[in-house]
């Protein structure tokens, strides 16, 4: 069989240690460099796009502020209380309570003031033992004389010792005791004319 010839490489190609052939030259490092002094043999050829000379702004740092969610909470409720947005029955001074096992039906009309009021009592000044029999009282008297909706001032407390609404809160406990409970349907916090978070809308039983 005749020997095949051997074919020359195109001009510009290069063979590599094995046998790949390569389109490009690969040129050969010189001897004994330095890193530093590879990287700018290497680099040598590298040519600036441009962009880089662009001189940059001098911005001054960011300023991190710490987070204080009590101080946003407050700066919130602030901002809902000065625009007049926010609900009575959404602030802490609001109470409310169903008695009666119907008695949720109706706490939405109550709240609103949509009961006529009555008759109304004022405990303004009296302790809690005098206050709780006179409040009996005036609940039975209320149902007697066949009233549906009554109005109890107990105040907010702000003569109170650490000025705590103690008669509030026990007013909220006597209502649902088995002496007054036989009487009352449910209760609301008053509207802010008729005495907002110092008094109370009692629902009574007919």
């Amino acid at each position: 069989m005749a020997a095949v010839p051997a074919l020359d490489a195109p001009s510009g190609e290069t063979e590599s240690a094995n046998g790949e052939t390569r389109d490009f030259s690969v040129e050969t490092l010189p001897a004994g460099l330095s890193d530093d002094e590879l990287f700018e043999y290497a680099m040598k050829d590298v040519r600036s796009l441009g962009w880089s000379a662009v001189p940059l702004h001098n911005r001054p740092p960011m300023e991190i502020q710490a987070q204080d969610d009590e101080q946003d909470a407050l700066r919130a409720l602030e901002e809902f209380v000065r625009d007049g947005n926010v609900a009575f029955e959404q602030t802490a001074e609001y109470i409310e309570g169903s008695v009666h096992p119907h008695g949720r039906l109706y706490l939405d009309d109550l709240r609103s003031g949509r009961f006529s009021i009555q008759a109304h009592l004022d405990l303004h000044g009296l302790n809690l033992q005098n206050a709780r029999f006179i409040l009996g009282e005036f609940l039975l008297e209320s149902v007697r004389a066949g009233f549906s909706c009554v109005r109890v001032i107990h105040g907010r407390g702000r003569h109170s010792h650490k000025h705590h609404p103690i008669l509030k809160e026990n007013i909220q406990r006597w209502l649902c005791t088995r002496r007054m409970s036989r009487h009352v349907i449910a209760y609301t916090s008053a509207r802010r004319c008729d005495g907002g978070g110092g008094a109370v809308y009692i629902l009574l039983r007919k």
